[in-house]
Parts: C-alpha cells; sequence; structure tokens
C-alpha cells in the first residue's frame, strides 16, 4: 500500500482498476478528491501498470483475497463514490458500491455487463433484440450450432475480453476450428483464461459507438460515432476512424432509443456505459456494452466537439450530486466536428512518436494524439486495437480541415510505420 496526495478537508473517491483511459478519470477526481485505487486482479501486464497514475492515490489497494480487509479499509475512509475506472474493475466496483451503500449499478446484473453471452441472454429476456449465438469449449457443439443455425459467416471470440481481442470473422469450418484455437485457452486481455468460446451469428451494416452516463435509470447521451474498419490477414477487421455523428442526424433516432433499452436491460442506471452496435437492414443490434468509459474518451476534444465529455460527466453523477447532467440536454449538443484516427502499423519499427506529433501539429484539425506504446518502443504490425500504436483526435469545425488531416496521417504512416 502506497499512501499520497491525502489531506484534510478533501473527499475520498474509489476508482477501481485506473488502467488507459482511466487514468484521465484519475486525473480529473484528483482535483478536488482524495483518491483510494483498488486493484480488481492480483497481476496485470506491464502496459496497464504502466498506465497507473500511480503519483495520484492516496492509497493503493489489491483486492483479490483481501476483499473483507479492503472494504472495511475504505469505510474508514468515508468515501463519496465507487467508480469502475476500466473495464476490468466493473464486478468490484458493483460489489465495493453496495458494501459501501454508495450509488452503483445491481451487482446481481454484473456478470451480465462483462459475459458477452449473458448480456445478449439479458438483452433477450427484457425483449431487446440481439444476434443468434452459442457458447462453449467443445468445437464440436460449437460447429453443429452453425450448421443448424444456416449462416454463411460467424464471429468467433472470447466471452469476456475488449479492444477486438481475438474477434475473428469466419466463412469455413476450418476457420471456425483455426479461431477456436487461437482463442480457447488463452489468457485474454481482461487476464482471464478462456475456458469457453463465443460464437455468433456475423452482423452486416455500419458499426455505431454511443456513450452514455446514467443517473438514477436516466441515461445521457454524450457522443455517439459511426465507425470505420479495415479488413485485413485472416478477415481480422482494425478500427480505422471513427466520425463524431451530428446529434441531428436521423440515424441517432433509431439507435438511441435502442441503446437505452439495453442499458436497461443490462441494470446501467448509474455511471458511464459504451455501447458498440451494428445498423442492420432489420434495426440496430448490439455488439457489447461495457459499464465504464470509452476508450475514446478525450475530456478536452469532447469539451471542443460537445461542451462537455464523458469522464466529467460520470464524475457529475458519483460525486457531483448531478447538478451537471441536469442541467444538460439528455441527447449531445454539437460545437465542432470530430474524428479519432486509429493509428495503423505495418511492420515492427521503434515507434517515432516525436517525428508523428510534430508532423501533425502542421495541421489546423489537430487536437491530440495518444500513443499506446512508449516512444521508441517497437511497433508491430496491427491486427487489432490493442496492436494500434496511438490515436490522433481531430476536432475542427470544418469537415474539409479534419479530411486533409486525416489523408496526410495515412501518407505519413507508410513512411513512419
Amino acid at each position: 500500500m502506497t499512501v499520497r496526495n491525502d489531506g484534510p478537508g478533501r473527499p475520498a473517491l474509489v476508482l477501481v482498476d485506473a488502467f488507459s483511459t482511466g487514468a484521465m478519470l484519475a486525473r480529473e477526481a484528483a482535483r478536488d478528491h482524495t483518491i483510494l485505487h483498488v486493484r480488481s486482479r492480483a497481476t496485470a501486464s506491464d502496459t496497464f501498470v504502466a498506465s497507473l497514475p500511480h503519483e495520484l492515490f492516496a492509497e493503493d489497494l489489491s483486492y483479490p483475497g483481501r476483499e473483507t480487509e479492503v472494504l472495511t479499509r475504505l469505510a474508514e475512509r468515508r468515501p463519496v463514490a465507487v467508480v469502475p475506472a476500466s473495464e476490468f474493475g466493473v464486478e468490484a466496483a458493483d460489489e465495493l458500491a453496495r458494501g459501501l451503500g454508495l450509488r452503483g449499478n445491481d451487482p446481481a446484473l454484473s456478470a451480465a455487463r462483462r459475459d458477452k453471452f449473458l448480456m445478449m441472454e439479458a438483452l433477450a429476456a427484457a425483449g431487446v433484440r440481439t444476434s443468434r449465438q452459442c457458447r462453449s469449449g467443445d468445437l464440436g457443439e460449437l460447429l453443429a450450432w452453425w450448421r443448424g443455425q444456416g449462416l454463411s459467416r460467424v464471429v468467433v471470440k472470447p466471452l469476456d475480453s475488449a479492444g477486438s481481442d481475438d474477434v475473428y470473422t469466419c466463412e469455413t469450418e476450418d476457420e471456425v476450428a483455426a479461431a477456436f484455437e487461437a482463442v480457447m485457452g488463452k489468457t485474454n486481455l481482461m487476464l482471464r483464461v478462456n475456458e469457453a468460446v463465443l460464437i455468433q451469428e456475423y452482423l452486416a451494416g455500419d458499426e455505431y459507438i454511443v456513450n452514455t452516463v446514467s443517473r438514477d435509470g436516466t441515461h445521457w447521451f454524450t457522443d455517439a460515432w459511426i465507425s470505420r474498419k479495415e479488413v485485413r490477414e485472416g478477415r481480422r477487421k482494425i478500427y480505422e476512424a471513427e466520425d463524431l455523428i451530428a446529434p441531428g442526424d436521423p440515424v441517432l433516432d433509431t439507435i438511441l432509443p435502442y441503446v437505452s433499452d439495453a442499458l436497461d436491460a443490462l441494470g446501467i442506471t448509474d455511471g458511464p456505459g459504451h455501447s458498440e452496435l451494428i445498423l442492420t437492414e432489420d434495426g440496430p443490434v448490439l455488439l457489447e456494452t461495457g459499464a465504464r468509459i470509452s476508450g475514446l474518451a478525450n475530456p478536452a476534444a469532447l469539451d471542443r466537439c460537445t461542451g462537455a465529455n464523458q469522464v466529467g460527466l460520470t464524475l457529475d453523477c458519483h460525486a457531483g450530486g448531478g447538478v451537471r447532467l441536469a442541467a444538460r440536454p439528455v441527447r449531445y449538443e454539437l460545437l465542432e466536428s470530430g474524428r479519432c484516427v486509429n493509428l495503423i502499423a505495418r511492420r515492427s519499427v521503434p515507434l517515432p512518436a516525436e517525428a508523428v506529433r510534430a508532423e501533425l501539429e502542421r495541421f489546423p484539425a489537430f487536437e491530440s494524439v495518444r500513443f499506446r506504446i512508449a516512444d521508441g518502443a517497437p511497433t508491430r504490425p496491427t491486427v487489432d486495437l490493442n496492436s494500434s500504436p496511438g490515436a490522433v483526435f481531430l476536432v475542427h469545425r470544418d469537415i474539409a480541415e479534419i479530411d486533409r488531416a486525416h489523408k496526410a496521417l495515412r501518407e505519413l504512416e507508410h513512411e513512419l510505420l
């Protein structure tokens, strides 16, 4: 346990697993709160550990095997809120909030907010449209299900990972078998061993991302994006870019009510939500919802685009009495256009982070770049979101300026990445 950044008169706030974009939540919360950090996993990868803002934590507690001790210690500090700061922390945050009598989501549905099979089961039980699916640790059972469904294309993936980790699109039994072998028994991004594999019908249509903050069962839509992907070797899809959707776009009249129904079905009554869905010819169908802030979270960029951001509104929900939420429309406003461009590495080279940044700063639309690996660290060919070297945020009132910067970035990649 370490003790830092503490002082009288500062209310305590618990963050669970402030990895990756959760560090933004920690930095924002540390302005006014003493941060009590809880780790829900006994171990974490070096990359995730490096992303933790250790200097902001008054206490850094390990939860596994010490649940009663941690709950007692937190109760002594009388925190005002418990917030899941990343996908890792969803279940532990639910438990701790309930144990401390603080605002949070019902732990009875925690598993459905993490396990993608249980997630679809919860939606189906609530009458919300879902994809057809099967889970099993037996390849023969998965193949038999596929034959029985008469589907020409399926998606094979882990039950509870994230970031497009080991997601495969398959059109033949051999491809399903290869995907099964790649997934089964592997330790996934959430540091859990894949003891079963999920197979789902392939959903054709545009992909959308919808970010929310909920309070007392009311859902505020903080930002929504249309996602563009590229198909790489082995039919692996990688995220190319996401465009912020104008709030008056008619497509939102279709997808936002669906997302609201999905949030209700999953018991997300309080706090952030990050939903990904496909708009099929029959209507929207959920890919997954995470009860945490988005990987697209960028407070400075979103403040410019919409006048608020999911990070700040999440803290308002849990620790600010919901004052800012109550003052905002349920559907966000648009002040400037925004685009998030995911860097695509084509080979292994030392990441030239400063050279990339210097080139981008020449463009009026450039807002910021967030690298996923350190300057000089080796890149690897991008096959999923986690192997993308970083994300570039472009913001401008003129979409033509965003297009110019985007085009130049792709040309720059061929030279540097």
